[in-house]
């Protein structure tokens, strides 16, 4: 038997993405992204304040909150710039740049440089133990 795939809440979101509520540069751009038309059709899930989604879709918190994640209809996980890039493909505003710019959006070197600065970032994020465990 095969495992159950993540879905989506129930109503028809077209994407739900996973950000780290506990940075207040991310909780900015999340706040940015859900005033854009087309944000209606995106479920923004906050991982620092939301453990029981999180284990809905078997998504550790740590992991979470390391990087940007998002879950699609069809049950696709998209991690990292791949989740921006699906966010942005939803966005009216962002879609035509998404579009052009897809060859530097699926580059090896922008995946590279989001890595590395999760890298950095998260163990500034969870100094004194301020992370999930």
């Amino acid at each position: 038997m095969l495992p159950s795939m993540p879905t989506l809440p129930p109503h028809s979101a077209l994407l739900e993405v996973f950000y780290d509520g506990g940075c207040p540069a991310c909780r900015r751009e999340m706040a940015h992204y859900r005033l854009q038309r087309g944000a209606e059709d995106v479920v923004f899930t906050d991982a620092e304040q939301n453990s029981a989604r999180l284990a809905e879709v078997g998504l550790a918190p740590l992991k979470a909150i390391a990087t940007l994640h998002a879950l699609d209809a069809s049950g696709v996980w998209h991690v990292g710039v791949p989740a921006f890039r699906e966010l942005w493909f939803r966005l009216p505003r962002y879609a035509p740049w998404a579009r052009r710019l897809r060859w530097l959006i699926d580059s090896r070197a922008l995946a590279w440089v989001y890595a590395t600065f999760c890298r950095w970032r998260l163990p500034r994020r969870c100094r004194d133990g301020a992370c999930p465990s």
